[in-house]
């Protein structure tokens, strides 16, 4: 199965739920989604390196970050510098959605990340995908970004018109 066909199925597999969850909590490309914030090591402030997506679903959220990590790879989309971004970019897509009160809502949580998987791959396909080749202390170009030029993950609202307009049936 290609990418986009990877992309379509893992709609169809949140609409119809359970989401499925990992066995394992995601850790990899600078990014570590935990369900608690890992305790700082005496002696040091707490320092947020690698990034850390903080949620009590963080099972099911690893479950739709492997699941992504498989699509791109398969069409060899993702490399050592691009690959940070990539998951960089999941990982703010899923803060986002955090931080607008939504990390309770596995459905919602993953529909962000995968909004934003969605935005990454038209990118791609255009040429227009951008990361850094070198990402001092983690940081990814998405990070400088403005709201106004994201093509992924905003909010709520425009991640289910996003999947709306493409013809998914979204609850």
């Amino acid at each position: 199965m290609n990418t986009i066909e990877t992309l379509r199925e893992t709609v169809s597999l949140l609409s119809q739920g359970p989401i499925p969850s990992s066995g394992n909590m995601w850790g990899g490309a600078g990014v570590r989604i935990l369900i608690h914030p890992p305790k700082p090591k005496e002696g040091q402030q707490w320092r947020s390196e690698p990034r850390d997506v903080i949620t009590p679903r963080a099972r099911e959220v690893s479950w739709l970050f492997e699941r992504l990590r498989d699509a791109f790879y398969s069409e060899d989309r993702l490399d050592g510098c691009s690959k940070i971004e990539f998951f960089g970019r999941l990982s703010n897509a899923a803060d986002r959605c955090v931080s607008q009160g939504h990390g309770d809502d596995a459905y919602l949580l993953c529909l962000a990340v995968l909004h934003e998987a969605f935005a990454i791959y038209e990118e791609m396909e255009a040429g227009r995908f951008e990361f850094l080749t070198i990402a001092p202390a983690g940081e990814i170009a998405d990070d400088s970004a403005e709201d106004k030029f994201r093509s992924g993950y905003r909010d709520q609202e425009d991640t289910l018109r996003f999947f709306r307009q493409r013809g998914f049936e979204m609850v």
